[in-house]
């Protein structure tokens, strides 16, 4: 049998045409398969392929699988596909410090090879080592940050602590570190996400923006005091009067506004622009300019500013300027919460008037609650209803007395 098996090989290593046949044969006959590669007479092709059909087989299937693919590795000892292969083989035959060689040595044959640095990580995986997994899932997503959802979805079942994930999964200062904090936010639990939040601080990678989605999602799940105190850390340096005492933050746009957590939102609106103005300010150097363009009877609630207010009594006030205000209906302020208890407004603004103060003096009771501070315009009855001219806003401040 030993001769025939030479035979065999010799013959299909000489004739490649042949080895679709031999597949056959060997499918047919297992038993010639397991012989003609024993004997080392497999091609390559052969041999790894004999040894994929082999694995899952018994254990005396499984144990042909690793010489197969020992020998495969002899004849191409510089390739870490071959080493991972054998790797893999050891693992499954419970040879794990045999295995755990294989992939050190596939690594430092392939270091910047995806396949195999996923491979590696996987193996440590299987070995219950979470860190070391995530150190070579992370050099493969910097290979290729288009797999980022993979590598971000296998980070989040290891179910380990966020910090060690983000320790050992991204390259310093790596702006995908960012990327998986956005995905915290849609799959963490607030714990994990403050935990992630705070490794992101301390490691100086957290910026405006990612503090802002950070913040929205605080005061969606009702975190008022957290996202306040989030937002001071966080962009406290652009507003030295913010909480101290103003819960306005950026009242005085010294700043260009974010457009994002507890700062100035403005979309685009037709009909509307609104811009940050350094030609005119009633206090410091800047204002925000209203420009409406004359086109259309709007019904404008499109400038916003949520403000966390406790329990008390309070003095809202905001410097009003406008200029050739056309229509019946201009502009002010509306203080309204999210539970519907609170609807103020101020007087409203048409025509042309230099620097104006509004005030309101109202009292909160209950528990902590999100305040919005909207500028509005409401639309007009009139049949000269389209709305034209300039409004600035300056000084806008909500003081706990």
């Amino acid at each position: 049998m030993k001769a025939i098996a030479v035979v065999v090989g010799t013959v299909l290593a000489l004739f490649p045409n042949i080895r679709n046949l031999a597949g056959l044969l060997y499918r047919l006959d297992p038993d010639l398969e397991r012989s003609v590669c024993r004997n080392l007479a497999c091609s390559e092709e052969l041999l790894l392929a004999s040894a994929e059909r082999l694995a899952g087989g018994s254990r005396e299937d499984a144990a042909v699988a690793l010489e197969n693919l020992e020998e495969a590795l002899r004849r191409n000892v510089a390739s870490p596909y071959r080493w991972s292969d054998v790797g893999q083989a050891l693992l499954s035959a419970g040879r794990i410090e045999e295995a755990r060689y294989c992939f050190m040595r596939a690594v430092e044959l392939g270091p910047q090879i995806p396949a195999i640095l996923w491979r590696t990580a996987q193996f440590y995986i299987q070995v219950h080592e979470p860190n070391r997994s995530q150190q070579y899932m992370g050099k493969m997503l910097e290979l290729l940050p288009e797999y980022k959802e993979l590598v971000f979805d296998a980070y989040f079942s290891n179910r380990g602590d966020v910090s060690d994930t983000l320790e050992h999964g991204f390259s310093p200062q790596s702006p995908l570190a960012k990327d998986y904090f956005r995905y915290l936010l849609v799959h963490a639990t607030p714990q994990d996400v403050k935990k992630a939040w705070d490794w992101l601080n301390s490691h100086s990678i957290a910026d405006d923006r990612l503090a802002g989605e950070y913040v929205d999602l605080l005061i969606k799940k009702g975190e008022y005091l957290l996202a306040v105190e989030t937002w001071r850390r966080a962009a406290g340096h652009y507003d030295n009067a913010y909480l101290e005492p103003n819960l306005v933050f950026n009242g005085d746009f010294e700043s260009q506004p974010l457009q994002s957590g507890l700062d100035w939102r403005f979309p685009e609106t037709p009909g509307v622009v609104i811009k940050r103005d350094s030609t005119a300010a009633f206090s410091g150097s800047s204002s925000l300019q209203i420009e409406f363009d004359g086109e259309r009877n709007i019904d404008f609630r499109h400038l916003t500013h949520d403000v966390v207010a406790p329990p008390g009594h309070y003095h809202f006030r905001a410097l009003v300027r406008t200029s050739e205000l056309t229509t019946d209906q201009g502009i002010r302020f509306r203080l309204v919460d999210s539970s519907g208890r609170l609807n103020l407004e101020t007087t409203q603004f048409t025509g042309t008037h230099d620097w104006t103060p509004v005030d309101l003096d109202f009292t909160l009771a209950g528990p902590v609650r999100l305040l919005r501070i909207e500028v509005v315009r409401q639309p007009s009855a009139k049949f000269d209803n389209k709305i034209r001219g300039y409004a600035w806003i300056d000084s806008v401040s909500l003081v706990r007395l």
